[in-house]
C-alpha cells in the first residue's frame, strides 16, 4: 500500500512541475489543483473504552477500530496507516483491526499514509491487554434528594454514582446506564443529569455498563417533580442567633412565604462571604470562621429579594463531629479517623506495638503551633468549653493511670497556657482536670460531657485580665495513656463553648 501511495505522490508532483515549467505565454488550461491534506482523524469510541484515551482487551481478543477522517471528501491522499508501539502485546492490521497478544500495554497510532500531518491527524490510543476484567458488584446513586424533597419543573439535578468490586480493586470499565421510568416527568442523560419535565414521580435507575456478561448490578431512586408556584412574599424570621453564630455551626434560616404552597425550592440563596459563612440551596448556614467575620445573606425569588446580616461571635465554638472531622486532624502517628456515622466520629488510637509505647494514644487538634493559623477565643464571654466523648476506660482525676483527656491551648507571645489544668487552682498535674457534667465518674459505655472553666488554672502563665480576646496558636485535646487492655477506639460527638453553666445544661437537655 505504501508503494502505491508513493507512486501517486510522485505522479502528482511531476504533473505540477510539468505545468509550471512550460512556456508561460502558452495557455495549457487551468493550473494544477492544490493538494488537499487530511486535517484530522478521530478514532471512534468502542464498547471496550475504559476512558476516551484507553482501550482494555483480554488476551487473544480482536477489535476493529473505526475512524472519522476530515475532510470527508476531496482529500488528495486519503489513505491512513496504523502502527503499534509494541507488536508483541498488540498487533494492528492495515485496516485498524487490533489483536491482543499478551498482557501489557501498547500505544496504537493512526496517521496519514504520506507520513505527516497536524496533531489532530495523528491521534493515538493506549491499549491495555489484561488476563481478566474487574467488574462492579454493587452500584449506588449519590446526590439524590431526600424522599420528602422534590425538584421543580424546568430545573436540573446532577446525580452521581459509586461502585464496589468483589476484590476491592478499581473496576476496569467505570460506566453507567441511566434510565427514567417516566420521561414525561423527568428525563436523564448519559451523565446522570436529571431535568424536571412535568409534575409527578419517576424512578431513576443506574445500572453498571461494564462488559460483564452476567451480573449487571443496578440501583434506583424515586424523584418527585412539582410544578413551580411563584412566591409572592418572603419573610425571613429574625433570630438573635444571626449575630452570634459559632464556628462549625450549621443553622437553618427560618422563613415564611405566601402563598403557603409556593415553591420554596425556587429561592436562590447567596452569601457575600462564602469563605466565612456559606449558605446552602435550602438556606442552611455553615460557619467556617472563628474570627468574628460577617456576611450578608440574600434570598431571591423572582422579583422578591430579602437580605439578612449574620456574624460570627468571637470565641464561640459549635463544632459537631456527626458527619465530618475536617479541619480537625489526628496528630498521633498510627491513629486515624475511622468513621463518621451521622451522630459521632470514631477515632482509632495508635497501636502500641507499632509505636513502641506501652499505651494507646490518639490526640486531635484544631490549631497546631507553627501552622500559621490562629483561633480566637473570648474567655470573658464564652467561659466554658465542653466536649462530648466516650472513652474506653474509667479516667481518674489527677492521674493518667487509666488514660487522660487533657486540653492544651496557648497563645504567642505566651499569655495563657501552655497547658490548661482546669478545676484545681495551683495544680501542676495536668491529667483529667475537668468537670463531668451531671456525674461523678466516667462512663465507658455512654458518652460523657466533660467541661472546662477557661478562666481557671493553667500550668504556665495566667492572664491578668479576661477582658481581651486571645489568638491561640495551639488548640488540642491530648487523648492518651490508655492501657493496652482497653479498647483502641473512642467516640467524639461535639466541642462547644458556652457563656454559662445554665446555657450548657439547656443545650445538653435539648439533645435528649
Amino acid at each position: 500500500m505504501k508503494t502505491r501511495i508513493l507512486e501517486k505522490l510522485i505522479l502528482s508532483l511531476l504533473a505540477v512541475l510539468f505545468v509550471t515549467s512550460c512556456d508561460k505565454e502558452k495557455d495549457f488550461g487551468s493550473p494544477a489543483e492544490e493538494a488537499i491534506a487530511i486535517s484530522s482523524i478521530t478514532v471512534a469510541e468502542t464498547p471496550y473504552n475504559a476512558d476516551a484515551e484507553t482501550i482494555c482487551l483480554l488476551t487473544n481478543q480482536d477489535l476493529q477500530l473505526n475512524t472519522i477522517v476530515s475532510p470527508a471528501e476531496g482529500v488528495t491522499f486519503p489513505d491512513i496507516t496504523w502502527t503499534s508501539s509494541d507488536e508483541s502485546v498488540v498487533k494492528v492490521s492495515e485496516t485498524g483491526k487490533l489483536s491482543a497478544v499478551k498482557v501489557g500495554t501498547s500505544i496504537v497510532r493512526v496517521t496519514p499514509a504520506i507520513g505527516f500531518g497536524p496533531a489532530a491527524a495523528t491521534p493515538s490510543i493506549t491499549v491495555r491487554v489484561l488476563n481478566q476484567y474487574v467488574y462492579m458488584n454493587n452500584v449506588s446513586i449519590t446526590g439524590a434528594p431526600e424522599p420528602t424533597d422534590s425538584i421543580d419543573v424546568g430545573t436540573t439535578l446532577e446525580l452521581g454514582a459509586a461502585f464496589t468490586t468483589e476484590s476491592g480493586e478499581p473496576a476496569t470499565f467505570i460506566r453507567y446506564k441511566w434510565t427514567s421510568s417516566n420521561p414525561q416527568v423527568a428525563a436523564i442523560d448519559e451523565n446522570g443529569v436529571v431535568t424536571g419535565i412535568g409534575q409527578g414521580t419517576t424512578i431513576i435507575t443506574c445500572q453498571a455498563d461494564d462488559q460483564n456478561p452476567g451480573q449487571k448490578p443496578s440501583t434506583s431512586v424515586e424523584i418527585r417533580v412539582k410544578k413551580v408556584i411563584p412566591i409572592e412574599t418572603l419573610e425571613i424570621i429574625n433570630d438573635p442567633e444571626f449575630g452570634r453564630l459559632g464556628y462549625g455551626q450549621e443553622y437553618q434560616i427560618r422563613f415564611n412565604v405566601t402563598p403557603v404552597d409556593a415553591t420554596v425550592s425556587a429561592i436562590k440563596w447567596e452569601s457575600d462571604n462564602e469563605t466565612a459563612i456559606s449558605v446552602s440551596r435550602t438556606g442552611k448556614l455553615t460557619v467556617h470562621s472563628m474570627d468574628g467575620a460577617m456576611a450578608v445573606i440574600t434570598a431571591t425569588a423572582g422579583d422578591v429579594v430579602k437580605k439578612v446580616n449574620v456574624a460570627v461571635a468571637q470565641g464561640r465554638l459549635c463544632y459537631s463531629f456527626a458527619d465530618k472531622f475536617t479541619p480537625w486532624t489526628v496528630t498521633t502517628g498510627g491513629a486515624a479517623v475511622q468513621l463518621s456515622d451521622g451522630t459521632k466520629t470514631t477515632i482509632q488510637m495508635s497501636n502500641p506495638t507499632n509505636t513502641g509505647s506501652a499505651k494507646h494514644r490518639g490526640d486531635i487538634n484544631l490549631v497546631t503551633n507553627g501552622s500559621g493559623k490562629l483561633m480566637t477565643v473570648n474567655l470573658s464571654t464564652y467561659r466554658y468549653l465542653a466536649v462530648k466523648i466516650r472513652v474506653p476506660s474509667k479516667l481518674i482525676s489527677g492521674t493518667n493511670s487509666q488514660g487522660t483527656v487533657k486540653l492544651e491551648m496557648f497563645d504567642n507571645p505566651r499569655t495563657i497556657g501552655p497547658v490548661y489544668c482546669g478545676k484545681t487552682p495551683g495544680s501542676t498535674n495536668q491529667n483529667n482536670q475537668y468537670e463531668i457534667f451531671d456525674s461523678n465518674e466516667i462512663s465507658t459505655t455512654e458518652p460523657n460531657v466533660l467541661f472546662f472553666d477557661l478562666q481557671g488554672a493553667y500550668s504556665g502563665v495566667n492572664p491578668t485580665t479576661w477582658a481581651v480576646p486571645f489568638n491561640l496558636v495551639q488548640f488540642k485535646f491530648v487523648i492518651a495513656d490508655f492501657p493496652v487492655a482497653a479498647d483502641w477506639l473512642y467516640d467524639i460527638y461535639w466541642v462547644r463553648t458556652f457563656q454559662t453553666i445554665e446555657e450548657m445544661s439547656a443545650f445538653i437537655s435539648s439533645e435528649q
